[in-house]
């Protein structure tokens, strides 16, 4: 018996390499917006744009998207220097400072976002409202059980 019978028939196989595909997919389409971040990057200046209004620190986000503090760093550090970002120092505490947007991080968002819609537009062009709503509700149901599931073995 080979131990990869019905592996690729596995739910989570076949979303793990979906998921690969389409990050491929999106990272060739993004590398043509010439914005010198990497989709990573990208992600971080999106989360921060979702909190518009918050005043979040390096902490706040590392926490927020489940990544590790030096990496969120690290990529603050980048989208600062490419003026994507500005950290804004804290008169009550010198040793954390506010992450916002700045202009030119709004400007590529928007190239951002558009270009996403219009690839969204084209994957779902073959799949009904109904088959949209039962893989959305899979998904999400998927991702409620991970999260879940994390946070109970979290010590």
């Amino acid at each position: 018996m080979n131990c990869n019978d019905g592996l690729q028939d596995a739910l989570g196989f076949k979303i793990i390499q979906t998921g690969k595909l389409l990050l491929k997919k999106i990272n060739a389409d993004f590398q043509s917006l010439n914005a010198e971040i990497t989709f990573e990057q990208m992600g971080v200046l999106y989360f921060i744009s979702t909190k518009e209004g918050e005043d979040l620190i390096q902490q706040d986000i590392a926490e927020m998207m489940n990544k590790n503090k030096s990496a969120i760093l690290r990529s603050i550090d980048i989208l600062e220097k490419k003026n994507y970002l500005v950290r804004v120092k804290q008169n009550n505490d010198r040793r954390s400072n506010i992450i916002r947007i700045a202009e030119k991080g709004n400007q590529i968002l928007q190239k951002t976002q558009e270009l996403f819609l219009s690839l969204e537009s084209i994957m779902n062009k073959e799949f009904t409202e109904t088959e949209k709503a039962g893989c959305t509700f899979v998904l999400d149901k998927l991702r409620n059980r991970c999260n879940s599931n994390c946070e109970k073995h979290v010590d």
